[in-house]
């Protein structure tokens, strides 16, 4: 059993969900104490349990601690098994951060996996479900996964009640060398709203000068807002910025805001974006390797670092490269 203090590093939810999936992926049974510890109510709440619930139907797992508010976890997994899931947050909880949980276990998967989750799909302190679609999944496919993914319904905070489906099919993940960004291919501006004006949607996109607009505003939701994900894509990787409307917040102060997060991004010496560096140490476990040149080293990042050399991968640093070598 490899145990595991969740207090570590930033002490948040990211510890507990890369834990479940990279036992998943590993069969290595964990136990995970202090969940949550530096936060203001510790302990699971019910997006968690979610994310845990959904893991243990995936690879057969036994689970002692599974409860509101519970500081400790055990988790005890069997065989990764494909198959269509489905969950329903019942909130506006973070459907991304459900999927963190499940994603890898469906690349690791021998069979078709379906994911069919309901709750907040642009939800604060959380990727925005475009960057998911647009940016970490097309990044896997460049290495030989088979993922698609659509935006059935929107669902902004509070209410929720958006919907995502992700199709993983059977295939190799490889060698996840991301160390140079090459030429740049195209500007894309992913931008949603639903319930608010046209006006809103028009000062949006009137800051956009030099992206292709891809908009999704018709469709429909039980709750209002709007957001939106810039994307540079490269020969070799894709980097993003994204930023969701606030109640009081000016159309235009969010797209200058998702425009500045870019530019940081842009003028780094990262080939990849600060999210995309916190993702890919849990998907060298299925790939094997992976090396990267990181435009920030979060917090976050060094968190996911310290835990995935407790499941035995080994990190090394070269200069501004971050390499992950971690063969199951």
């Amino acid at each position: 059993m490899i145990s595991i203090d969740g207090s570590y590093g930033e002490g948040g939810g990211q510890i507990l969900r890369t834990a479940v999936a990279l036992s998943c992926l590993l069969g290595q049974e964990i136990k995970i104490i202090n969940i949550r510890k530096r936060r203001t109510k510790p302990g699971l709440k019910m997006q968690h349990l979610h994310g845990i619930e959904l893991a243990m139907r995936m690879c057969n797992a036994e689970v002692d601690g599974a409860a509101l508010g519970s500081t400790e976890l055990r988790f005890s997994p069997g065989k990764i098994r494909g198959g269509e899931y489905s969950v329903d947050i019942r909130t506006a909880g973070s459907i991304t951060l459900v999927l963190q949980v499940a994603l890898p276990i469906a690349i690791a998967s021998k069979e078709e996996v379906i994911l069919d989750i309901r709750g907040g799909t642009d939800v604060p302190y959380s990727p925005p479900v475009d960057y998911y679609l647009h940016v970490l999944f097309p990044m896997l496919n460049m290495f030989g996964t088979k993922i698609t993914g659509q935006v059935l319904e929107r669902g902004y905070y509070p209410e929720g009640g958006g919907q995502v489906m992700v199709r993983v099919m059977p295939s190799k993940l490889h060698n996840l060398k991301i160390e140079k960004r090459g030429n740049l291919i195209e500007k894309l501006a992913y931008v949603n709203q639903r319930g608010l004006s046209t006006g809103v949607l028009e000062r949006l996109i009137g800051e956009l000068n030099g992206f292709r607009k891809v908009l999704d505003v018709k469709g429909k939701s039980i709750s209002r807002g709007c957001g939106m994900t810039l994307v540079s894509k490269f020969e070799n990787t894709i980097i993003a910025g994204s930023f969701l409307c606030r109640r009081g917040l000016r159309a235009e102060k969010v797209a200058r805001t998702a425009l500045k997060l870019l530019d940081e991004e842009l003028n780094s010496v990262g080939t990849v974006d600060r999210h995309m560096a916190d993702h890919l140490p849990v998907y060298a476990f299925v790939a094997g390797r992976a090396s990267f040149v990181p435009s920030l080293i979060t917090s976050h990042m060094r968190t996911v670092l310290w835990l995935v050399e407790k499941f035995g991968a080994k990190i090394t640093k070269e200069g501004n490269k971050i390499g992950v070598h971690a063969y199951m």
